[in-house]
């Protein structure tokens, strides 16, 4: 038998020491797009929390662009996890009524206490598995598993060093069993959605310019009135944008873009069977699927539940993000034919669609249609990932939620991304999100927040604490009882 009961009263019995750390990790300005001396500080800081809990190896691990933290705690133990999270903020955008580094203790109703500012979901729920594994080391003197922990300084500019940063530490990585992505899981009312992977993502920026293209102003815009004798770049990027998308059958016309699409295997459709049940006639009260219900009256073409439901999983998609070109200020002042336009698209892909492959397509389709002139720069890349839910790390994560009392929506893939899929490619690794009973809110928008009391249903510091344990101690015993 384990010591999870001592080590969950260590966790109660530790609570303002908990918070404290907590709150000392988010009140750290880290916004990777603007603060390059902030995200340096608090890699540091990270490191510091590293070596405090006993890791042997802590470092601030430098990439071109912005640093990430590397660590790993050898318990030697029988199984290995990896652990990715991210530490970089949003830029701080209006609408705060709380400052986002006071990291300011009030009620938010239903809860009696949360915490506001920046990260609180990442940087919070970060700082609190750290305390949940001080915890199981105060009482066992080790941990259940063996960790290596690499914590990146760049989600919010896209991942784009991860791949870098695994190829540094890929002897210690490629001995990992599985990789875990830790936070509080559950929404506002106590659900938890647990996603058994992620698709895939492509972000790229079309750029037409009078420069590029030979024709049109270069160097600079000319007057409206010019349009008489004068070509637009930006009707040239809407003209190449028509021809990569069929709005009618909302299918992406570049050949061979689906080429490679598997289809779901029996064990995907089987949860897909199952969300149907539980969501019929309030297919849009499933907050994977479409974010805020408030803001969706129907969905695209009217389709029923499972077609909204095989779509959001396990289909391609080409969403454009941003249209810029010309003056877009207020008024009428500035009469302009514009000499540049830009267009940025993210392609959400399933397994197993490659999206250097489909870039690579994008332009060749480009060049086909006569509009080899539009430049392409890839923003993003990241692959999908897939866990089984027969694969002991999703059984143990699903044991844990079910001895909470929480029977889980249990989605086969997310539409969104994140970097753990280069994990999954590069390494191989199985990757399971979070199971943490716990709630944070708003995450990169005003006043987030953590919850550190819950209402009875929502977990606050505390239970979320207990859960990242529990996790731990779950996979570490699994099959067998913990």
């Amino acid at each position: 038998m384990t010591n999870r009961k001592q080590v969950h009263d260590v966790i109660k019995n530790s609570k303002d020491k908990h918070l404290a750390r907590v709150r000392e990790y988010m009140a750290q300005p880290s916004v990777s797009r603007e603060d390059e001396a902030g995200v340096k500080a608090c890699a540091e800081l990270l490191k510091g929390y590293f070596l405090e809990i006993g890791c042997q190896e802590a470092e601030v691990a430098e990439t071109p662009r912005l640093p990430s933290v590397w660590a790993h705690y050898d318990a030697g133990a029988s199984k290995t996890l990896a652990v990715y999270g991210y530490f970089d903020t949003n830029l701080v955008g209006s609408g705060w009524t709380h400052d986002p580094y006071d990291v300011v203790l009030a009620e938010h109703k239903p809860f009696k206490e949360v915490v506001y500012g920046c990260g609180s979901g990442s940087k919070g729920g970060f700082a609190a598995f750290l305390n949940a594994l001080e915890s199981i080391i105060e009482v066992e003197g080790t941990l259940p598993v063996n960790l290596m922990f690499l914590i990146e300084g760049e989600e919010f500019l896209g991942s784009g060093n991860i791949p870098i940063l695994i190829e540094r530490y890929r002897d210690k990585l490629e001995t990992a069993d599985g990789l875990v992505w830790n936070g509080p899981a559950q929404n506002a009312i106590g659900d938890v959605s647990l996603s058994l992977g992620n698709k895939g993502c492509l972000h790229i920026e079309l750029q037409c310019t009078g420069d590029r293209w030979g024709r049109g102003p270069q160097g600079g815009t000319t007057h409206s009135s010019t349009m008489g004798v004068v070509d637009h770049p930006v009707w040239r990027l809407v003209h190449a944008l028509s021809t990569l998308y069929d709005p009618e059958t909302n299918k992406v016309l570049v050949d061979g873009f689906y080429d490679d699409l598997r289809e779901p295997n029996e064990d995907e459709l089987l949860l897909v069977d199952d969300i149907i049940a539980r969501f019929a006639g309030q297919e849009a009260s499933a907050g994977a699927l479409v974010g805020n219900p408030k803001r969706i009256k129907h969905f695209r073409d009217d389709m029923d539940g499972r077609d909204a439901f095989m779509s959001y999983c396990f289909q391609p998609t080409m969403n454009i993000n941003g249209l810029r070109g010309g003056f877009t200020g207020p008024g009428t002042t500035l009469w302009t034919l514009p000499n540049e336009a830009y267009c940025t698209i993210d392609h959400r892909i399933p397994p197993d669609l490659d999206p250097d492959d489909l870039s690579e397509k994008i332009r060749a389709h480009l060049d086909a249609h006569g509009y080899g002139d539009i430049g392409i720069e890839v923003l993003m890349n990241v692959t999908s990932s897939t866990l089984s839910i027969q694969d002991p790390l999703a059984k143990a994560g699903i044991r844990v939620l079910e001895d909470w009392d929480i029977e889980p929506v249990i989605w086969p893939r997310k539409g969104a991304s994140g970097p753990p899929g280069y994990f999954s490619t590069l390494l191989g690794l199985n990757v399971l999100s979070s199971t943490g009973i716990g709630h944070a809110s708003g995450h990169g928008s005003p006043d987030e927040f953590l919850v550190i009391e819950g209402d009875g249903k929502v977990g606050g510091l505390v239970e979320l604490e207990q859960s990242y344990v529990d996790l731990l101690y779950s996979y570490a015993n699994y099959p067998n009882e913990y």
